[in-house]
């Protein structure tokens, strides 16, 4: 093999090294989750959250004033975070307690009246479990039925209820 093979070879497996490496970044990018804000067209008492690639719908809030991803679970009881989420905003020690979820029964403890938040949307006194793994918080029932959820093609929408 002569120099000029060596370095057509070395040039092509480049280019296709290049090729592959914007397509993983194209694709990795598409992967993640979309999360609706306020911002995204929401307006004080109503959220319209997009479904994400993996079929689930995000959003961003708070709890307590800390603001936090949440993952919409409408099968969790309760608003459930990490404790590592828990020591980052501050969330004050709660009742120990025991959690049944897919993955089996989780040790951790719940949080009374904390104030939750997303898009506009407020709701005091509510309890949070703090047990669960991963960086998103579930959005569970207890916030949940306090909102109208309408579920339609590729979207999600939280509306506070009228009183």
């Amino acid at each position: 093999m002569n120099s000029r093979t060596s370095w057509r070879t070395i040039t092509v497996l480049v280019i296709w090294v290049a090729i592959f490496s914007v397509a993983y970044i194209f694709f990795d990018s598409q992967q993640k989750p979309k999360i609706a804000t306020g911002k995204d067209g929401g307006m004080f008492g109503k959220i319209v959250i997009p479904r994400s690639l993996d079929g689930h719908y995000y959003v961003r809030g708070a709890i307590n004033g800390y603001p936090v991803d949440f993952m919409v679970d409408t099968g969790a009881s309760v608003v459930s975070v990490s404790g590592s989420l828990a020591r980052k905003a501050n969330l004050p020690s709660g009742v120990s307690a025991n959690f049944s979820t897919a993955g089996g029964v989780v040790m951790g403890e719940v949080v009374s009246g904390l104030t939750v938040e997303v898009g506009g949307i407020i709701v005091n006194g509510i309890n949070v479990s703090v047990g669960i793994q991963g960086n998103v918080a579930l959005l569970g029932q207890n916030f949940l039925r306090k909102v109208d959820v309408l579920q339609s093609n590729d979207t999600m929408t939280l509306q506070l209820r009228a009183q």
